[in-house]
């Protein structure tokens, strides 16, 4: 039998007899340890898919051609819509085949090609049809480090026997989960208030805030059966629905569950229905943008840098509701059930982990999948803030353990195969199914057989129909309710405003109070870094909270690709290793009147490294202009090192790729930061320009734009650096996380920074050698100007100095590579 033929059928839903090659399309499924990129080749007429190995020992590769990645092919019939990259690599793949251009895999010797003449001025030093690939190096290491992951915690839960081990485990995950999330709360008085009431057949909706905490107002709806006597209740955490708990579906779900018998309580999330924080025109309407989602992710970027995580404000808001639910007299304590769907149905998992007053769950369409999953393709499963917990896998924590920690309670999962590649990562009925296999191999150690259901569907993503019936199956079940029935009874669906708690639709315009804003402003005040600290500490604590390691790893190997002559410059295209699977693209100008004494300046900035040849580019002209030899460089994952597209989920990843924010996330769910490897990759650059007989002297940093503070970071750490000179860098963390609006890129955040340094303590650190900070910027991007003086002034190192410039500011860093005081 197949994985497919022994899904559950949900109600009403009916899978045909059919194994999975019975289907029009072939998807074969790669090997956990390899991945695939399509590759395009006009006289075929099925797609090729080239397995990409998860490694590749560029030490040895780097003196042969490498583009592209893989040996094994596997055969399918998808059509897919393709970029110019895919283009390019649709012909090089034609040529490939034709045996007259470069080998596509890095496991292979090149198919050798005639010598290629370059252009007037352009010396080529490589017999290579194409330039190579760096995109898949990012992937390939982050997918070691979560294979690594996923067999430590498999090592784990493979090893447990004992129902005491079990309940050991148990523990542990509930403990991990607060410590990483970054709570629990005290609990505060919940001043419940009603604001009206709506009278239907059979039940009665209650419209009501409580304060999950002091003047944090949650707005809620309690449906109350008609029926006089205690009742069972069910808490409904949302999905990621804009108008909240108005969404039709839910209100279906609600007032049927009511019909039957159940006290419902559902209620608003952060940043949707009458809890929008940055309210727009109208009521359900965010100024933020980004949907249900758009606030949790703005709110959940800041906790992370107060070693925070946005799961904890939201679990906390169920608590505190179940916590309102067992004052009512219509509630029996003894059976509480909770039921999410989407969103609702990931913090259903959390709330089944963290609050054992819960007794029976269903997480229907939730994020039932691990982040170590088998088969991943970075960023994977990596979800808006409050789905991800940073860093659970250095932890051996992965979702699935949110569940592990319910066992052996009464468990239903509802998924729809329509999510995988689509509201889920490809891998997410697959991955779902070794949550069941996990749940019920605890529940069988426990003796408590038969209480994990998987229920299945076909529909589009939604708390549909079917997946409703299965849920009132599976209360009625187990909280012996007999005379409830699995169908439902035809309601309209209440307008928006008819369940308003509030006057005008939204909580800040009604009742003002707290919110995730204000909430972590508070938090931010009792995060402090030490006073003072000492550059061995301040290195000490950069590398732990980055994952930077203090060796440099394996002897640096390096090539120049190609040299061009430029009018008062020379150009050098290089590559060196940096880390295991990663290789760093970079170029090299220096001015034709170089010598001895020319200064030389290692950039990084926003833009991709092969922009700093273009005509009248900032690198170019700071090298012609200001007479210094410059480098630029490509660090993982950004410029010709961003990650590769995924081979699958072509409807998934779109807004994934290239989008930083999820590699970010992704990352740091690892435990292993972007920013700490893009820091790595720094560091080696500045090893590769000291390896080359044409530099001299010491090497100096320049950083320009957000990314700017890796440049910091590095000077900090590399002790042998000059000076280091940021332009339109952001002053310090502190400001993103109590800010009330921001622009800078996720990428440059890392969990718990502000617990252990900021960036003036990493300017300190790199005294007494000189740091220019050059137009800082505040969290919006505009200029800092005074306040970035007042931050700094009590900085360790006094050799910090502040310029607004707003102008080319060429020569004034020109001469401040070359040792002479800025003015």
């Amino acid at each position: 039998m197949s994985w497919f033929e022994g899904l559950s059928r949900v109600h009403g839903t009916i899978f045909r007899s059919v194994a999975v090659q019975e289907f029009p399309m072939t998807f074969p499924r790669p090997d956990a340890r390899a991945h695939a990129r399509p590759l395009y080749a006009s006289q075929r007429s099925s797609l090729q898919r080239e397995v990409r190995p998860q490694r590749c020992e560029h030490a040895e590769t780097l003196l042969r051609t490498e583009r592209g990645s893989g040996t094994n092919i596997a055969q399918g019939t998808q059509h897919m819509r393709y970029t110019r990259r895919d283009f390019l690599e649709a012909a090089g793949a034609a040529v490939a085949v034709a045996g007259i251009g470069p080998s596509v895999g890095c496991s292979r010797p090149p198919v050798p090609v005639n010598r290629l003449s370059g252009a007037p001025g352009v010396e080529l030093s490589v017999d290579e049809a194409a330039l190579p690939d760096y995109s898949h190096d990012l992937e390939r290491y982050l997918v070691r480090v979560t294979n690594d992951a996923r067999d430590r915690r498999k090592q784990v839960i493979n090893a447990i026997s004992t129902r005491q081990e079990i309940m050991d485990r148990q523990k542990a995950v509930v403990d991990d989960v607060w410590r990483m999330l970054g709570g629990p709360f005290e609990r505060n008085p919940l001043n419940p208030r009603v604001t009206g009431s709506v009278e239907r057949p059979g039940y009665r909706i209650e419209k009501l805030t409580f304060e999950s905490r002091p003047r944090l107002y949650v707005t809620a709806n309690l449906y109350v059966p008609a029926a006089a006597g205690r009742h069972p209740a069910i808490l409904g955490p949302l999905g990621h629905s804009v108008n909240g708990k108005a969404w039709p579906s839910y209100q279906k779900l609600f007032s049927n569950l009511a019909r039957k018998g159940y006290v419902v309580l559902a209620y608003d999330p952060f940043g949707q229905g009458e809890r929008i924080e940055y309210p727009a025109t109208r009521p359900g309407q965010s100024a933020i943008g980004g949907g249900g989602t758009g606030e949790h992710e703005y709110a959940g970027r800041r906790l992370v840098l107060l070693g925070a995580n946005f799961g904890l404000f939201r679990a906390w808001d169920g608590i505190r509701a179940i916590d309102y639910l067992l004052t009512r007299a219509e509630v029996d304590p003894e059976r509480i059930g909770c039921c999410g769907q989407s969103g609702g149905g990931t913090l259903t998992q959390f709330l089944a982990a963290l609050d054992s007053r819960i007794r029976v769950a269903v997480v229907s369409e939730g994020n039932t999948e691990n982040l170590a999953q088998a088969n991943v393709e970075p960023p994977g499963s990596a979800d808006d803030a409050e789905q991800n917990i940073v860093p659970a896998l250095s932890h051996g924590i992965d979702r699935a353990d949110l569940l592990y920690a319910f066992a052996p309670k009464p468990l239903l999962v509802t998924v729809t195969l329509h999510d995988a590649g689509h509201t889920y990562s490809p891998e997410y009925v697959a991955s779902s199914l070794d949550f069941i296999q996990e749940y019920k191999r605890v529940c069988a150690l426990l003796e408590a057989d038969n209480r994990v259901s998987l229920q299945v569907t076909t529909e589009q993503h939604g708390y549909v129909y079917e997946m409703r019936r299965a849920t009132y199956a599976w209360f009625n079940r187990w909280f012996d309710m007999k005379d409830a029935d699995d169908d439902e009874t035809s309601q309209a669906v209440e307008p928006d405003e008819t369940l308003f708690v509030t006057p005008t639709g939204f909580v800040t315009t009604s009742f003002g109070g707290e919110t995730a804003l204000s909430l972590t402003r508070q938090m931010a005040e009792t995060v402090r870094t030490p006073a003072s600290l000492g550059v061995d500490d301040v290195r000490k604590r950069i590398r732990a909270v980055l994952g930077i390691e203090a060796s440099r790893g394996e002897a640096l190997v390096s090539r120049v690709l190609a040299t061009i002559r430029k009018p008062g410059y020379r150009a050098e295209q290089f590559e060196f290793t940096s880390d295991r699977e990663i290789r760093i693209p970079g170029w090299l100008l220096t001015p034709d009147t170089a010598g001895p004494s020319t200064p030389t300046v290692l950039y990084v900035g926003e833009a991709a490294a092969w922009s700093s040849v273009a005509e009248d580019a900032f690198a170019e002209r700071l090298c012609t202009t200001g007479g210094c030899r410059v480098a630029v460089i490509d660090v993982r994952g950004r410029g010709d090192c961003a990650i590769a597209y995924p081979l699958r989920g072509r409807f998934y990843f779109p807004n994934r790729i290239p989008n930083e924010a999820y590699l970010t996330w992704f990352a740091l769910m690892l435990g292993r930061p972007l920013l700490g490897g893009q820091i790595f990759d720094t560091l080696r650059a500045l090893d590769y320009l000291r390896s080359r007989p044409d530099v001299s002297g010491a090497v100096s940093l320049l950083g320009d734009g957000p990314h700017g503070v890796i440049a910091l970071y590095a000077a900090a750490l590399d002790g042998a650096v000059r000076s280091v000179a940021l332009r339109q860098t952001v002053t310090d963390y502190r400001a993103l996380a109590v800010a009330d609006r921001y622009t800078q890129p996720f990428g440059i955040y890392a969990y718990g920074i502000l617990r252990e340094f900021d960036l003036p303590d990493v300017a300190g650190a790199v005294g007494p050698r000189p740091v220019l900070l050059l137009d800082p910027s505040t969290p919006l991007g505009e200029p800092a100007g005074a306040t970035a003086r007042a931050r700094y002034r009590g900085a360790p190192n006094t050799s910090v100095r502040t310029m607004d410039v707003g102008e080319d500011p060429v020569q004034i860093l020109a001469a401040w590579v070359a040792g002479r005081q800025a003015s």
